[in-house]
């Protein structure tokens, strides 16, 4: 049985009291929730963006961020006024430019998040490589970013699978169709931290959902 097992609920809202309507029905069953935040170019559409006002969340320490935007520069300050457990970008955002170790070095130095990187399905792995120093776990997408509700990617067990041979030190979060018949995959392939929406929200009570997600994750 692995302890290191973590489901993290995931909210995608477009406003401020939906966010925290769906808080709420966590706060107290999770130890960080991930908010996601979208620009509607990068991916999917444009989520709740006021992001400096999630820090009026009870408990707002356990704000995870996963920011899915065209220029992640543009967001450090608002994301250095919320000081998240959490942060994570996408390495796509990044390509092309010379902005990711600004914003990871930024962030990390002005607030006391753990930092993330997020890489999508069809992006080859070995883009991670330089900039695996830069954080302390990699979030595999299992579908493109922005909507909830996408069929898996079929070809992303082996991928995070070939990762974690490559490089066991890492800490592995999923995020895309968490749910009881995919988590076991995840976490046999090395996933300890389970990003979750759907599965969590969608039906049933949100606090026993993630329990029973976490058992399955710790039974694989």
């Amino acid at each position: 049985m692995n302890d290191n097992i973590e489901i993290v609920p995931a909210i995608l809202k477009t406003t401020y009291e939906k966010i925290e309507e769906d808080w709420n029905k966590v706060v107290g069953a999770a130890e960080h929730i991930q908010i996601d935040i979208t620009d509607g170019i990068f991916a999917g559409n444009e989520s709740f963006m006021d992001i400096p006002r999630l820090a009026d969340l009870p408990q707002s320490q356990k704000i995870e961020l996963h920011i899915m935007v065209q220029t992640p520069a543009d967001y450090v300050e608002d994301i250095i006024d919320v000081n998240p457990s959490r942060c994570v970008f996408h390495i796509e955002a990044f390509l092309g430019t010379m902005d990711l170790p600004f914003v990871y070095n930024t962030v990390g130095e002005y607030t006391s998040a753990e930092m993330g990187v997020a890489i999508n399905p069809d992006t080859d792995i070995s883009r991670l490589t330089e900039y695996l120093p830069l954080v302390q776990y990699v979030l595999f997408m299992g579908y493109k970013p922005g909507f909830a509700g996408q069929d898996i990617d079929p070809e992303i067990f082996k991928k995070i699978a070939d990762f974690h041979t490559k490089n066991p030190a890492v800490k592995i979060a999923v995020d895309g169709h968490v749910d009881k018949e995919t988590i076991s995959q995840y976490a046999e392939a090395g996933a300890t931290i389970f990003c979750a929406n759907s599965s969590i929200f969608k039906k049933g009570d949100p606090a026993e959902n993630i329990k029973q997600l976490e058992l399955l994750a710790q039974s694989a």
